[in-house]
C-alpha cells in the first residue's frame, strides 16, 4: 500500500499530465513572445502614432523673475499681516 502511495510517472501519462504540461509552457512562451515584440516596437508604433495625433502643449506660459518676485512679495506681506494681526490679538487679551 505504501508503494502505490509514492511519486509514479503512470499517474502523469494516464491524466494525459505531460501533454498539458507542455502545452501550457507554449502558451506562456508565446505570450512571452508578443509582451516582447509589443515593446520592442511600441517607440515605432508611437512615432506613427505621433504624426496623426500631435502631443498638445498644456503648460501655461513660464512665469518671468518679476512674476516670480511679486508672488514672493505678495506671500511675505499676507504672513507680515497675520503675524501683526496675531501679536495685536495678544496684546489686547
Amino acid at each position: 500500500m505504501i508503494a502505490q502511495a509514492g511519486p509514479s510517472w503512470q499517474r502523469v501519462i494516464d491524466g494525459n499530465g505531460l501533454s498539458l504540461s507542455i502545452t501550457g509552457m507554449l502558451i506562456v512562451f508565446l505570450s512571452l513572445v508578443i509582451i516582447t515584440t509589443f515593446i520592442a516596437l511600441l517607440p515605432k508604433v508611437l512615432v506613427v502614432v505621433a504624426k496623426y495625433f500631435p502631443e498638445k502643449d498644456h503648460h501655461a506660459a513660464p512665469q518671468t523673475a518679476e512674476t516670480e518676485d511679486r508672488v514672493i512679495a505678495a506671500i511675505g506681506y499676507i504672513l507680515h499681516e497675520r503675524l501683526l494681526a496675531g501679536r495685536q490679538g495678544k496684546d489686547n487679551a
